[in-house]
């Protein structure tokens, strides 16, 4: 089975939360995960501290889909992400790979293409977005993901 992921507000705008929203195609498995604007800055000066600012964006945004698929993939085995940041596709596959990989969840492919704006992913995140609808999204912190990078060696 395919899950399909997408992104409303992209992780350089530190202005605003970001929401993060996956679904299957009949919307049967849903998820979404929440970080604040507040914790993306923190992320951000952390990244900077560590002479590593341009990671900031792609390594926040394969942590926030890890973090939010690792205990649901299990019984899928394709991902699809909606493709926000080019020249950044094998970057983020590879990356997303290697954590999953740690979770010994290893037959999953990773593919990044336009899922269009009828995903029901798409509408999960804009919807999350939109109306403040916070019922089955996560939250996740900066300590979240600067801890994830830490442990996982990912820069």
């Amino acid at each position: 089975m395919r899950i399909e992921i997408d992104q409303s507000v992209k992780i350089e705008n530190t202005n605003r939360k970001t929401i993060i929203a996956f679904s299957t195609a009949d919307s049967s498995m849903q998820g979404a995960a929440v970080i604040s604007a507040r914790d993306k800055k923190l992320i951000q000066t952390y990244f900077r501290s560590i002479k590593k600012p341009r990671l900031f964006i792609y390594i926040t945004f394969v942590v926030l889909i890890f973090l939010m698929v690792k205990d649901t993939i299990k019984g899928y085995d394709q991902i699809v992400i909606d493709r926000e940041y080019p020249g950044y596709d094998n970057f983020i596959i590879q990356t997303l790979r290697n954590l999953l990989a740690e979770q010994k969840i290893k037959n999953v492919s990773i593919s990044i293409s336009q899922i269009g704006r009828k995903s029901p992913a798409h509408d999960l995140a804009w919807n999350e977005l939109q109306l403040r609808v916070q019922k089955i999204a996560i939250r996740i912190n900066k300590d979240q993901i600067i801890g994830k990078i830490k442990k996982s060696g990912s820069i």
